[in-house]
């Protein structure tokens, strides 16, 4: 795998001729490489996991620098050698369900907007629903509250919601993730349980979860509600917060995708293909290593085939998953089995993928359930987005002093309390060097052995992504991470131990 120095491209080229290009390369700034590729796939049906793949009728043919002319799919088996991973396994609980489990079949039930229950936060100790307007809110002691669809007011923002030791907050399962129950919220704070679903009652509708607030910057009126330099002393600001409590406890379950993270089968050409009369569906039909249930118009990042990847020079692509029947398939290619997804609209930039080396990682960043920080999230110094430098063969990196402002949402599970995060989506998370607030957030936690964080996503984090400090025995499986600033995998003090960190992505 070279560089063109002129087009900026990552290209596959034979190893018998890795010789006489390194030799080329010094004379001539640039390397052009023909690729033509003709594809003409059959009708087939979205996949779900254990359906049979679908013959797939392909005219497959290319004229590929160094391949005799000749260009094949990649199974997993011919993927790499040196870097060789095995096959991501389904989680031990798949195909388990017990409807008792669920939280939200339970009995003795109280729905949030029920006119006869009495909150102690409310004033002179009415009846009737919270109001969003953010003042805080307490739940009643001794009850179990259910959300359900229609059951929060559709505009406003609740203050911080506490859940007392006795309580439990439970979200509702749609069954549609199409259709969310949607909490804007300046924060949870959970001395007993917040949950949707459990270990064995998956969560199949949706869930979104957004935490409000901005950083001051000085400006007048700049302000909703609290300030950055809160944030440090009060952990609920902006955030969930599961407390060192006996009992306390956050169980959030959500669909199963699998795997949560692939890698291609065949280059994508990007902005080679207008120049080398590559068809176009070619840069919006990803052939992928495994067979995913992807949903329709999800959200996937394809990462970049370039070795530097900074803000100023990012080549990773975000895209969208299209819509329609034959949007995600499970195809069969000469007795090989890999996943084809069709994109709504074509990337732009090549994507690497040679057989016995590298393939760039397709990962999928929604999820059903989503956590996320409100839109005042990003921060706001975020150019240049590079500087002139002079060192290590780089003449432009990334700029000090910029990207300091970043106020996202935060979760955080400390000591005795139990934490079991599954299938959910944390996006517009962290707040930028506020020490410990982190998307996901394990602190000194002694219940690490029936806990676990797995299938989540973490995108646009504003401070590192998955963070686990003086905790051990916890479980990080099937997770990925992209546009993280700092560490995406972080074990904070160096003294964990026994913590199972397996199939995850970082990009």
């Amino acid at each position: 795998r070279v560089r063109s120095a002129s087009a900026k491209q990552s290209v596959l080229i034979s190893e018998s001729a890795t010789k006489r290009i390194r030799k080329t390369m010094r004379l001539s700034r640039s390397l052009l490489v023909a690729i033509t590729t003709i594809c003409l796939p059959t009708a087939s049906k979205s996949w779900n996991i254990g359906d049979t793949p679908t013959e797939y009728t392909t005219d497959w043919f290319s004229v590929y620098a160094g391949k005799n002319g000749a260009e094949a799919l990649i199974p997993r088996e011919r993927g790499s050698i040196q870097n060789f991973q095995p096959a991501m396994p389904l989680p031990d609980d798949y195909g388990v369900y017990d409807a008792s489990s669920c939280p939200h079949l339970g009995s003795n039930l109280v729905e949030w907007n029920d006119p006869t229950l009495i909150w102690p936060s409310s004033p002179d100790n009415l009846a009737g629903p919270p109001s969003a307007d953010g003042s805080s809110i307490e739940l009643p002691p001794n009850t179990h509250v259910i959300i359900k669809m229609g059951s929060l007011s559709p505009s406003g923002v609740y203050g911080t919601i506490t859940i007392p030791p006795t309580s439990a907050l439970i979200f509702d399962d749609t069954g549609d993730e199409s259709s969310a129950i949607t909490l804007q919220t300046l924060g949870i704070d959970v001395d007993g349980a917040l949950l949707a679903g459990s270990q064995t009652c998956r969560i199949t509708g949706g869930i979104e979860i957004t935490l409000h607030g901005e950083i001051d910057n000085g400006a007048v009126g700049f302000s909703e509600r609290h300030l950055a330099d809160a944030a440090g002393s009060n952990m609920a600001l902006k955030g969930i917060v599961v407390n060192d409590v006996p009992g306390a406890r956050w169980d959030f379950h959500g669909k199963l995708y699998h795997p949560t993270w692939t890698r291609l089968a065949a280059p994508v050409p990007g902005s080679l293909a207008s120049t080398l009369n590559i068809p176009n569906a070619r840069d919006s039909m990803l052939f992928l290593q495994d067979c995913v249930n992807w949903p329709q118009g999800g959200k996937i990042v394809v990462t970049t085939s370039h070795a530097k990847d900074t803000r100023g020079y990012n080549f990773n692509e975000e895209a969208i998953i299209a819509t329609g029947a034959d949007a995600v398939q499970c195809v069969s290619v000469n007795g090989e089995t890999f996943g084809l997804v069709h994109l709504a609209s074509p990337l732009q930039h090549y994507h690497h993928a040679g057989e016995r080396e590298y393939q760039c990682e397709v990962g999928l960043l929604s999820r059903n359930i989503l956590i996320q920080g409100n839109e005042k999230s990003p921060p706001t110094d975020v150019y240049p987005l590079e500087c002139e430098y002079s060192g290590n063969g780089w003449d432009m990196v990334p700029c000090e002093n910029t990207f300091l402002t970043g106020f996202g949402g935060h979760t955080i599970i400390i000591g005795q309390a139990e934490g079991r995060l599954r299938g959910i989506e944390f996006f517009r998370m962290g707040m930028t060097n506020i020490l410990g607030r982190y998307p996901v957030h394990f602190h000194r936690s002694i219940t690490g052995q029936v806990g676990e964080v797995s299938d989540c996503s973490v995108h646009e984090s504003y401070f590192r992504a998955f963070t686990v400090h003086d905790t051990f025995d916890l479980k990080v499986s099937r997770n990925t991470a992209f546009d993280i600033s700092g560490h995406a995998y972080y074990l904070e003090s160096g003294v964990e131990e026994r913590n199972t960190l397996e199939y995850n992505l970082a990009a």
